[in-house]
């Protein structure tokens, strides 16, 4: 048990809310639409909490016309008024009804501000028959975070840290800020040497209260790469690995436009310079005889300009202690005719969560994948740790470690570390410990157990192959179990998968 207990500590860290940071970045959640709810009557000497009322049919809107005198925001100290109003889907002086699809989604605009652990809404009496008070109350959150915490050690990197964090209401004004850092050491490999990642970020959800926002980043990074010159995949032996020393330093803009309360699409243009000193015709040497490999680079300088477009549509209620709802993510960068490397990069995500046990207990499924076409620089396809949460994930775009993923099933030996066809497909079942309310600073913790399927090949391969498709895809077993916690400044995890990805 102590042994459990080192590893699961070893295991803490945060994610993001979103993906990795190479790939496109899903905008931050929506939750999903409920029934329509009716409205207390206005001659009612007490307001009910619209989330409590029963609701009518979605395809009507039923009830007495309505008109917003005004809106009141209460219980917010950090955030100011309009930051509040210029997310809603009602203004004043409109008139509805107590089905209106506007008030379905009002409460879960504001949630995703990311600002509030819990929204409220209430109507309440105007001054004159017919006219009514719409108040939103709020329970303000932590909104400095923690995104992630990097650290660990493995034979690549004898050790690496760093932290990523954010303010996402800066002067509570609902512009988001952050930036992460990363260290680490060099190791024994021939020709690796230090290597460390920096990124500042900077978002506005909303422009001047319209449907539009906007976002950018700042990336650098100076780092080594190693690649196999012996043996296959996963020998431990550092003295057949080789490495080159690269630079990367860019930058993303990019746009996003809220086409409903629970769907976002977006759009980037990516612009980023590469350089490194490649060697001189690279070879591996496979069952005793020298065979070329491609680095997947451009030697000396080169440069990648893409432009990224991003459909996300979230329909949880809480998008970080899941157990209802769905979320489907789809997204496609291509590279630009002022582009070096001529490519396209596809990929899909799509969760959903079935409630059990009265919301206590949930069970997802989470499908995840992509496909690179064409000729894509190294940095930019798929790694074998974005499919295998069980290896050590990149940061920041640096690579950590070059171990083998676990053979479970006995498929293919020798899985590739890049290829440009992966994904992976879980079964999750989750467990509620608890739920906090007010201004504890641990708002929720899950319990959950994982078990699925990873792949990933280099489309080369599947169709020279000489042997069954089985044998010849790189397919595993992938299994997880830890704890979620929802804190005030971030989401923790302690799983085991979380505590082998620091150690492998």
């Amino acid at each position: 048990m102590t042994l459990v207990a080192v590893v699961l500590l070893a295991g803490i860290a945060t994610r993001a809310w979103a993906q990795p940071p190479d790939a496109p970045e899903p905008p931050p959640p929506d939750a999903p639409e409920k029934p329509a709810v009716d409205a207390p009557p206005i001659d009612e000497p007490e307001p009910e909490p619209i989330d409590d009322v029963v609701a009518e049919p979605e395809d009507t809107e039923l009830g007495p016309l309505l008109q917003i005198e005004r809106i009141d925001v209460e219980g917010n100290t950090a955030t100011q008024d309009h930051v509040v109003r210029r997310v809603l889907p009602i203004e004043p002086g409109d008139a509805l009804r107590a089905s209106d699809k506007r008030l379905q989604s009002a409460k879960f605009k504001v949630l995703a501000l990311g600002f509030f652990r819990d929204v409220k809404l209430e109507l309440k009496k105007g001054s004159a028959r017919g006219q009514v008070v719409l108040v939103v109350t709020v329970v303000e959150r932590g909104t400095i975070v923690l995104n992630r915490l990097w650290f660990g050690s493995t034979s690549l990197s004898p050790y690496w840290v760093g932290a990523d964090l954010s303010e996402r209401n800066l002067l509570g004004l609902g512009v988001t800020v952050g930036g992460g850092f990363i260290y680490a050491d060099s190791g024994d490999v021939e020709g690796a040497r230090d290597q460390w990642a920096g990124e500042a970020r900077f978002a506005v959800p909303t422009l001047r209260g319209s449907r539009f926002g906007a976002n950018a980043s700042l990336t650098l990074v100076h780092g080594s790469e190693a690649f196999r010159v012996a043996g296959v995949s996963g020998d431990p032996q550092n003295a057949e690995l080789r490495a080159f020393p690269y630079r990367r330093f860019g930058g993303r803009a990019g746009v996003t436009y809220d086409v409903t309360g629970l769907t976002r699409i977006s759009g980037s243009l990516r612009a980023e310079q590469i350089s490194t000193e490649l060697p001189v015709a690279p070879t591996q040497v496979i069952a005793g005889q020298p065979v070329a490999i491609d680095l997947h680079l451009d030697p000396g300088t080169s440069r990648v300009v893409t432009l990224g477009f991003v459909y996300d549509r979230d329909t949880r209620p809480d998008p970080i202690l899941s157990h209802s709802g769905a979320h489907l993510a789809l997204g496609a960068e291509l590279g630009s005719a002022f582009s070096d490397y001529r490519f396209a990069t596809l990929f899909g995500r799509y969760e959903h969560f079935w409630p059990l046990r009265n919301n206590k207990h949930a069970i997802a499924i989470k499908i995840a994948g992509g496909v690179v076409v064409g000729n894509a620089p190294r940095f930019d396809r798929i790694h074998i740790a974005d499919v295998n949460r069980m290896l050590t994930p990149r940061a920041l775009g640096l690579v950590l470690s070059t171990a083998s993923p676990l053979d479970i099933l006995g498929t293919k030996a020798g899985k590739p570390s890049y290829g440009d066809l992966g994904g992976h497909a879980t079964v999750e079942y989750a467990v509620q410990l608890f739920r906090g309310r007010g201004k504890k600073r641990v708002y929720g913790s899950d319990l959950f157990f994982g078990v699925g399927l990873w792949g990933l090949a280099e489309t080369a391969d599947l169709r020279s192959r000489d042997t069954s498709l089985r044998d010849a895809l790189p397919i595993d077993l992938y299994v997880d179990a830890g704890v979620r916690l929802d804190t005030d400044i971030g989401i923790f995890e302690l799983t085991i998968a979380n505590a082998l990805g620091r150690v492998r």
